[in-house]
């Protein structure tokens, strides 16, 4: 396992002194020098680093002279910012500390590569006493080394470098010796799910876990999500978070939770296989979210505040203006009932996972927050028809089916997933106050899909007449 440093000096003796001791640091390195701000801002904007070394006086840009502590100050804040995961060691020549209090407010104590003891993430280095600098480089080298002890199998995954290490320190955490990993799903938030299943040394598997990765932020935000909302529902159906992971993978960082055995399939799996089986596991789903939803109290909001929980006001004129959704205005200025609780927000079929039984294992918490109940029933059903699942081709549903949505049984007309659509609709009518929240829910999520670009417009498009078609029966 190679570790990634970047060195950030300015002066050729120090530069010379660092490169022999990267260099006899105990393990493979690759090492970048660069002496100045601009350059060490462009590379930690390009590249993957699991060290830095910053000397604090350096020049903007090369061929200057306005050496200056701000600019490497600079640099520090935008490690953090760009790549906060990566340790950095702060060289400085200066005989004075009154610099350093500021830049201690960024310093952690973490096990960052799970070597079984906790590190600072910042540390400091005067230059009179950088025959230190051994013991320190060597530590960082021998650490990221050792992860390539965890025998990993991608199973034709291309992992990225953080998420390589992300992967790998947890696995080691956990006294792993083998790591094996599966996607899971392909949602459009940008964050990596992966199934990991765990072995010991002895080959016993040690656990199946659930990994999220992404920015740290994104990470953060559901793990504050999980720990404000998802700890409230029943544990048999929800995971249990296992650790977050802030530092040692540059700007990513992970959450894992433990998988229940026996949830093998997705949702969409499941309905692809078994109909009746994916229905059964809808009816699952309510019953472990129903912590929620029930005995909350209705409340009286237009269809806006509905869909700007999921799409911004400035996005959704823009997707009105572009597909010409001239009745959009006026449908969302309606004021409707809606019972307004905690839900999921992003409940689509990979985010489900079944058991044989049709027992239910609910995932990935980056969306969890207010809206309205119907909501992810809704999301449920229409990501059969919008997602990419093994289930539907082109054949169903049709554009002439879509627009019959608001009638149910003219939409199953030719459906190879009736039981499963069923089971989606019977859990949204138990939890909407009218037919009205069933069409605001719905409206919001066609609307959301609308923004990426990978999506079937036409068929978003006929649903959204079958959509506003609802408003008229209800």
């Amino acid at each position: 396992m190679t570790a990634h440093i970047l060195v950030v000096e300015d002066d050729e003796s120090f530069i010379e002194e660092l490169k022999q001791i990267i260099a006899a640091s105990g393990g493979p390195t690759i090492p970048t020098f660069v002496s100045n701000r601009e350059d060490a801002v462009a590379k930690l904007e390009s590249g993957f680093f699991d060290f830095a070394i910053l000397d604090l006086k350096i020049p903007t840009a090369a061929g200057t002279t306005d050496f200056d502590p701000e600019h490497g100050k600079y640099v520090f804040q935008h490690v953090r910012k760009v790549s906060p995961g990566t340790k950095i060691l702060v060289l400085t020549g200066s005989p004075s500390d009154d610099f350093i209090a500021p830049l201690l407010a960024h310093k952690h104590d973490a096990d960052i590569w799970s070597e079984g003891g906790k590190v600072g993430t910042v540390e400091f280095l005067k230059k009179i006493e950088l025959d230190q600098a051994p013991e320190k480089i060597s530590r960082v080298v021998t650490a990221i080394h050792a992860l390539a002890e965890i025998e990993l199998h991608t199973n034709g995954l291309n992992l990225s470098t953080g998420e390589d290490r992300l992967v790998r320190i947890f696995s080691k955490t956990f006294k792993a010796v083998v790591c094996s990993v599966h996607p899971i799903g392909t949602g459009k938030s940008g964050a990596r799910p992966l199934r990991l299943q765990m072995y010991d040394q002895t080959g016993a598997p040690i656990r199946d876990v659930v990994a999220k990765l992404s920015e740290l932020a994104k990470m953060q935000d559901e793990d504050a999500r999980y720990e404000e909302h998802v700890t409230l529902l029943d544990g048999a159906a929800t995971p249990r978070k296992m650790k977050l992971l802030e530092f040692g993978a540059g700007a990513m960082a992970g959450l894992f939770y433990q998988l229940a055995n026996g949830h093998d399939a997705s949702m969409f799996k499941t309905m692809a296989e078994e109909d009746a089986l994916a229905a059964k596991a809808v009816a699952a789903t309510a019953d472990a979210l129903a912590g929620w939803s029930d005995g909350k109290n209705q409340e009286r909001r237009s269809i806006a505040s509905i869909r700007g929980q999921w799409v911004s006001d400035e996005r959704a004129a823009k997707l009105q203006a572009e597909y010409g959704l001239d009745w959009a205005a006026e449908f969302e200025n309606r004021m409707i009932q809606t019972r307004w609780c905690c839900v999921h927000g992003d409940l689509h079929g990979e985010n489900i996972l079944v058991s044989p039984e049709g027992g239910v294992l609910v995932i990935d918490y980056g969306d969890v927050g207010f809206g309205a109940a119907a909501y992810d029933p809704m999301t449920l059903e229409l990501s059969a028809v919008l997602q990419a699942n093994p289930t539907l081709g082109p054949a169903w549903p049709t554009a002439d089916a879509c627009r019959q949505w608001h009638d149910l049984e003219a939409y199953l007309m030719g459906c190879p997933i009736p039981e499963f659509i069923r089971a989606c609709r019977a859990w949204s009518e138990k939890l909407m106050v009218g037919r009205r929240e069933l069409a605001a829910c719905a409206y919001s999520y066609l609307l959301r899909q609308l923004k990426y670009p990978d999506t079937d417009k036409d068929r978003i498009l006929a649903l959204l007449e079958g959509v506003h078609g609802c408003w008229g029966d209800s």
